[in-house]
């Protein structure tokens, strides 16, 4: 574990580099434009104890306020600080705070566009195609418009590594699946039950118990080493391969009003913070994976499980069933943002 942990103190110490070069993107333009002083609260559904905690969601406060020479100083609060994670959204809508670091599936209920944020099963392989998608086939103004209409700015996605799912049985075939408890949530939950998984939720504080009393059969809490963090590795027996979706977005969004009373300036640079931090995400994440995924075969930790090709054409094929049904839900904003995601991936070559 010292072998781990220097490792990360390496990741650390690149992204406090970021950060100071921050300072050199954005050469302190704010106190130039702006005389007012922002003072903004952040809360994230992250626990404070997992790694990226300090070095993607605090860290992005921190160049925040670099870049804008202090003027906009967003203090970074832990879960359940303001309001329970499941009533952020509607507290952002409503001003009650002004900005989060938060997961998109919370309120797909409400917002079913949402869920195409997070990602869908075995779609994008990689962060260039995720950032196409939003960027260059215009995902993005989608999501603005539907998160706007309920007083919301949707500032960008926060990607990270694939999703990595813990399990105390071996998962090959789609048969494998059926009554298989699986912790879950999003699109993956309702691709799991078309394969005949069993899908339940536990806040992450319940995860690690439920795990070890077998109330649930696997997990997934984003990438690998996410649930390392969470101590899955623990009270698992396999980590399935590959990846469920070689990206998965979190988000960054705020209150619309807030976001409309910046100065352009400061709207920039909440974005290029934005990106900044999905790109902190990715390499912890992605670089955790390799580390994590090591220590398991090398310590003898536990076994890998590999899904078959016939597995995952098969849950790809069920993701897409779920999109088609979204957009027949909400065909103004989930039915365009579907169609984009399977524009690219018949470009792709997957469906």
């Amino acid at each position: 574990m010292t072998e781990k942990i220097s490792r990360r103190n390496v990741i650390k110490a690149g992204v406090a580099a970021a950060a100071a070069g921050a300072t050199t993107v954005f050469p302190k333009v704010a106190s130039a434009k702006s005389k007012t002083k922002f003072r903004w609260r952040m809360q994230t559904h992250w626990p404070t104890g997992v790694g990226y905690y300090n070095d993607v969601y605090v860290r992005f406060c921190d160049r925040v306020r670099a870049a804008t020479d202090g003027e906009l100083d967003i203090t970074p609060l832990p879960p359940g600080a303001i309001v329970p994670t499941k009533d952020v959204f509607e507290a952002l809508g409503r001003g009650l705070f002004e900005i989060s670091m938060i997961w998109p599936t919370y309120w797909m209920g409400k917002i079913p566009v949402a869920a195409y944020i997070n990602g869908q099963l075995f779609s994008w392989e990689n962060a260039a195609e995720m950032y196409a998608y939003f960027y260059d086939m215009g995902a993005i103004d989608i999501f603005r418009q539907a998160y706007a209409d309920n007083g919301v700015r949707f500032v960008g996605p926060l990607p990270m590594a694939g999703i990595g799912l813990f399990s105390r049985k071996p998962l090959r075939t789609l048969a494998d699946f059926n009554g298989f408890k699986v912790r879950s949530t999003g699109i993956a939950a309702q691709v799991f039950q078309k394969a005949g998984a069993t899908p339940v939720f536990f806040p992450g504080a319940e995860l690690y118990q439920a795990m070890q009393t077998g109330v649930c059969d696997g997990a997934h809490w984003g990438t690998i080493s996410a649930g390392w963090d969470m101590k899955l590795q623990e009270v698992s027996k396999y980590i399935v391969r590959p990846n469920l979706a070689e990206i998965n977005n979190g988000e960054i969004i705020m209150n619309q009003k807030k976001w409309d009373e910046l100065p352009a300036d400061f709207q920039a640079i909440l974005e290029a913070c934005t990106r900044s931090a999905g790109i902190d995400f990715l390499k912890w994440t992605g670089y955790n994976d390799i580390i994590d995924i090591n220590l398991w075969n090398n310590k003898k930790m536990g076994d890998m499980s590999t899904l078959d090709e016939d597995t995952v054409a098969q849950l790809r094929k069920f993701s897409i069933e779920v999109l088609d049904e979204y957009a027949k839900k909400d065909p103004k904003y989930s039915a365009p943002a579907g169609d984009l995601l399977k524009k690219l991936m018949k470009m792709a070559g997957r469906i």
